[in-house]
């Protein structure tokens, strides 16, 4: 099984899009994917929802008293493969919860725990994909630093580029505290049009030694695709968009 982020502290880049697609494809390819929707405005959790699903069971079911199991807020998606642990409003609720129920040293240990405590459920999947907001404070923390992989989309604006430095930063000084590794950070171009200039943001990722955990594959911007996307679609589902699907390929090649 493997925790793979996606995450940048900047809205607007492309971190839903990304994990959706991502997931997608896992499922296509056989794969089992756990998808856990960390943001409170659920975009992901709306795109899986089907009637059976329940709205008010997010992961904070499992803290303040509810005695709630990883099991109990698993929910089967539309798509085979495919299950979620969905995102709803509750959620900004999250920081001031797990400050009330826990020691500050305990606060970056709760994600861990979470996952050594259902070993059992989380090694039923080959992939967990963990979507977030692009206001990263304590449950979304507790994820990434636990994570084999942090996925972080990028456009050509400078607002992307420092929501990765502030990202960088926030892991670096988490992972110090904590006493753990960094996870493995992979940046990848996303939704780039053809007349847009990214030299600017490649020298900037060079000065800060970034450049090496540049991913191979870019994802260009279709306005059709945009369409499509909102109508809650996948490229997957579509004869078209082969080169949003090439580049998916050589993602999903790179990520595995």
């Amino acid at each position: 099984m493997k925790i793979i982020s996606f995450c940048n502290k900047k809205g607007g880049v492309g971190k839903t899009t990304l994990c959706k697609n991502v997931a997608y494809k896992f499922a296509l390819n056989g794969k089992k994917v756990l998808l856990i929707d960390l943001d409170p405005q659920a975009t992901l959790s709306v795109q899986f929802y089907t009637n059976k699903i329940v709205k008010d069971v997010t992961l904070l079911k499992m803290f303040g008293g509810f005695n709630v199991g990883i099991n109990n807020i698993i929910q089967k998606t539309k798509y085979k493969n495919i299950d979620i642990i969905i995102a709803g409003e509750e959620l900004t609720k999250s920081s001031t919860i797990l400050n009330n129920l826990y020691a500050k040293e305990n606060i970056y240990k709760v994600g861990k725990n979470i996952f050594d405590s259902f070993n059992n459920v989380f090694l039923d999947y080959d992939y967990v994909l963990i979507d977030y907001p692009p206001t990263v404070l304590e449950l979304a923390l507790n994820f990434l630093i636990i994570s084999d992989l942090v996925m972080i989309p990028i456009n050509n604006g400078i607002g992307s580029y420092k929501g990765i430095l502030d990202l960088k930063n926030t892991l670096n000084h988490i992972c110090r505290q904590e006493n753990i590794t960094v996870p493995n950070l992979r940046i990848i171009f996303n939704n780039i049009k053809e007349d847009e200039d990214t030299i600017e943001i490649y020298k900037l990722l060079e000065e800060e030694k970034l450049n090496g955990h540049l991913s191979q594959s870019i994802i260009t911007n279709s306005k059709s695709f945009i369409k499509t996307e909102n109508k809650f679609n996948s490229i997957w589902e579509n004869k078209h968009y082969w080169r949003q699907k090439q580049a998916y390929e050589e993602l999903i090649k790179e990520i595995m």
